[in-house]
């Protein structure tokens, strides 16, 4: 069962690196560390939907394979996408508008956002085979 103190780990681990990770330049010094970030917001995110399932199980209708994928990657997606706004949004109104050196810009173009949109589908679809293995074991083990 996923638990919810595991989330707000995963969650607090995360916000940290990132806090540092743009106080400490380390996005424009280490250009791959978006790919692992956007991998796990995917994740956390792909846990929380799937925790938020199995302690409301009625929520979202009735459970079953290809409705839980297409609700845990959808979420997913839609929160991914939320947070390139948000990225962009930063860049338009607070770097540009304010003259700050273009080094600082989260949105590097479009292969940049379709990028960080993989890498948190690609996270979110870990988290969600990671649920449906726990879902079935425990289903089994009843047997």
């Amino acid at each position: 069962m996923i638990k919810l103190k595991n989330i707000y780990i995963l969650l607090s681990i995360i916000i940290l690196i990132h806090i540092i990770a743009v106080f400490r330049s380390w996005y424009f010094s280490i250009p791959w560390l978006d790919i692992p970030m956007h991998f796990m917001g995917g994740f956390w995110t792909a846990l929380l939907i799937i925790w938020i399932k199995n302690i409301a199980p009625g929520i979202f209708g009735k459970s079953n394979f290809i409705g839980d994928f297409i609700i845990v990657l959808g979420f997913t997606a839609f929160i991914g996408v939320l947070w390139e706004f948000f990225e962009f949004s930063v860049d338009l109104f607070i770097i540009i508008k304010n003259g700050l050196p273009d080094l600082w810009i989260s949105q590097q173009g479009l292969t940049d956002t379709m990028g960080d949109l993989l890498f948190d589908l690609l996270g979110g679809l870990l988290a969600f085979f990671i649920g449906q293995k726990e879902k079935y074991l425990k289903h089994f083990s009843k047997i």
